[in-house]
């Protein structure tokens, strides 16, 4: 299996959210970090690279909709 590790920053609210995807072994890994504490986390079974690209903005969506929460 290859590995392949997406990242991002993304900017709500003037909070900006890390978003990282990789593929560990034949799992599909996605997390959403503040300040370095992961928010979010889930797993998925490995498909393919285009369904991994899907989970990961699926993150980056969920964040500028207002459906990730922080307390800080």
């Amino acid at each position: 299996m290859v590995n392949k590790t997406l990242n991002s920053n993304i900017t709500y609210n003037g909070k900006v959210y890390h978003v990282q995807t990789e593929i560990v072994g034949d799992k599909v890994l996605t997390q959403i970090f503040f300040k370095g504490k992961i928010l979010f986390s889930y797993r998925s079974d490995f498909v393919d690279f285009q369904t991994t690209n899907k989970q990961h903005r699926t993150a980056e969506a969920a964040i500028l909709k207002g459906k990730v929460n922080i307390n800080d």
